[in-house]
């Protein structure tokens, strides 16, 4: 089940000078990747990695990726009147089996909190691989999505289960957007 937010900007746009850099620079590169365009939160440091050109706006990419890493940082930006959010994901997680075979397995997901679906994960997991499902005596909590999670895929030696959850969205507020603009067009223009 998906909802959107109540997440709104604040009434004044906080002023340029008043940002910290990283928020500068965060605002400025999605700016650059994204435009006024809705965007997940979990794409974007992807989407910033594969741009070529980010430095033609800021200084430092690989800062900027490092403060991707927060998304508090978002929420900064929200609240200081430049982005909205405009749904807030973490609804309805799952732990899904990426090498799902129809034709071989009896599940492709387990809700969070069903525990007898992360089981059977787990044994289609174990007869596929080979391996005994001894590894979860090893598990201090066998109701601990995430820690039956890292165990199965450390003794697979890959990712085989991965989390999922809606993924978060977030766009420029108007204003926010043309200050922005305004800023990533004269970066682009003193690069030339």
């Amino acid at each position: 089940m998906s909802s959107t937010t109540s997440s709104s900007p604040t009434d004044e746009l906080t002023p340029w000078e008043e940002l910290t850099t990283a928020r500068r620079r965060v605002v400025l590169t999605i700016a650059h990747v994204h435009g006024p365009q809705t965007f997940n939160r979990p794409d974007l440091q992807d989407d910033v990695e594969d741009k070529d050109d980010v430095e033609d706006v800021i200084d430092d990419k690989e800062r900027v990726l490092t403060s991707l890493d927060y998304t508090r940082l978002l929420n900064d930006l929200t609240e200081e009147g430049y982005l909205v959010k405009e749904f807030q994901g973490g609804t309805n997680p799952i732990i899904l089996d990426v090498e799902y075979d129809p034709g071989r397995d009896t599940r492709n997901a387990a809700p969070w909190g069903n525990a007898s679906a992360l089981h059977t994960l787990v044994d289609q997991v174990c007869d596929r691989e080979g391996i005994t499902r001894d590894l979860l005596k090893e598990v201090e909590d066998r109701y601990d999505f995430n820690e039956v999670k890292d165990k199965v895929n450390t003794a697979v030696g890959r990712y085989v289960l991965r989390p999922y959850a809606d993924p978060s969205k977030y766009r420029f507020t108007e204003e926010g957007y043309s200050v922005v603009y305004d800023k990533v067009e004269a970066a682009k223009d003193a690069d030339e």
